[in-house]
């Protein structure tokens, strides 16, 4: 379940990221820093709103984790693109770029 839960924080933080890219590149930084202050608002709310949900067996912890790690997923993607973008993976450029 964890893995379930994981994959689905990762690929919405990652959506996340496309959206801020996209509004960033449409409309430059006045819209893309709001839209990414909300979306990141959304990512933690989320956590909050999965942790008080009893339906899922997994502990306290174990949310906080999934949740820390996939917001280190999207700072060393960003950092990868920003800092060292040839080592930035295709894969990953293409879904964000196209």
């Amino acid at each position: 379940m964890i893995i379930l839960i994981f994959f689905i924080v990762s690929t919405v933080a990652l959506f996340f990221m496309k959206a801020v890219l996209l509004a960033l590149f449409q409309w430059g930084a006045k819209m893309a820093v709001p839209g990414a202050l909300i979306l990141s608002s959304i990512y933690i709310w989320s956590f909050f709103l999965v942790k008080s949900n009893n339906r899922f067996d997994i502990s306290k912890t174990a949310l906080a984790w999934v949740w820390t790690i996939g917001f280190a997923e999207l700072l060393f993607l960003g950092g990868l693109y920003h800092l060292l973008p040839q080592f930035f993976p295709s894969v990953v450029g293409n879904f964000f770029f196209e």
